[in-house]
């Protein structure tokens, strides 16, 4: 029968677990940047066959959340973490949800694409959507690099930033009431398609906020970027 293992070696073990955890946290953050590219520019060109492989790739991205959330579960069950190590799982489990529901949310968008195909988008709006594309992109981007840094204060720069997201939606939602011009069935289904495009950016953008907002509560112990002031990485670990 095999000894039981020491309490350094346990220790050592659950390190490992949880830089494994985290690992995936960032792959995933990493597919779902790579969505939202890849969704962008489908609609952009109006490629159906690209956004169809956007849509194939969901199914990746909800498998490894879910691998994620079953990872936290067992280390949850098995090794009863406390404090600083408990806050890192509780809060992978909601980070994982929040990357898991920007991929449905870039599956939607390109959805779109086969609801305005063949129709090109108005050139302002092109540059606007590309700009949104972008901005989520970088938003995501920012919040996984704070949490693979622990950086409560790369993640409270999200906080700031997402007022960009919200101006190039309201941007958007002005241009596409006020184009000029007469409103036909198919410049309708048009306008309702590109505002919920807009949205789904937007919520994007929140689910960006949301991974933040959990960056700070693994290294500070509070909620909200706003309150990292007066505190330092590791100061209550």
């Amino acid at each position: 029968m095999a000894p039981e293992p020491t309490a350094e070696e346990t220790r050592k073990f659950f390190g490992e677990e949880l830089q494994d955890l985290r690992a995936d946290v960032i792959r995933l953050g990493a597919l779902v940047t790579e969505a939202i590219a890849g969704g962008t520019q489908a609609l952009l060109d109006a490629d159906l066959g690209a956004a169809e492989r956007v849509v194939e790739q969901d199914a990746a991205i909800d498998e490894l959340a879910y691998a994620i959330e079953d990872h936290c579960f067992v280390l949850l069950a098995r090794q009863q973490p406390m404090a600083g190590d408990l806050r890192t799982i509780l809060a992978v489990l909601r980070i994982g949800h929040e990357l898991e529901r920007s991929g449905d949310l870039m599956k939607s968008v390109v959805k779109a694409t086969r609801q305005l195909y063949p129709h090109s988008i108005d050139p302002k709006l092109r540059g606007t959507i590309a700009r949104m594309g972008e901005q989520a992109a970088n938003e995501i981007r920012i919040a996984i690099d704070s949490f693979a840094d622990s950086d409560p204060s790369r993640a409270a720069a999200l906080f700031d930033m997402d007022d960009l997201m919200d101006d190039l939606t309201k941007s958007l939602f002005r241009y596409i009431m006020n184009r000029e011009g007469p409103v036909d069935e198919g410049r309708l289904l048009e306008s309702i398609q590109l505002a919920l495009v807009g949205r789904h950016y937007e919520r994007i953008a929140d689910h960006a906020v949301n991974v933040a907002d959990r960056v700070v509560f693994i290294v500070t112990g509070l909620h909200g970027a706003g309150d990292t002031e007066d505190y330092s990485p590791g100061a209550d670990a």
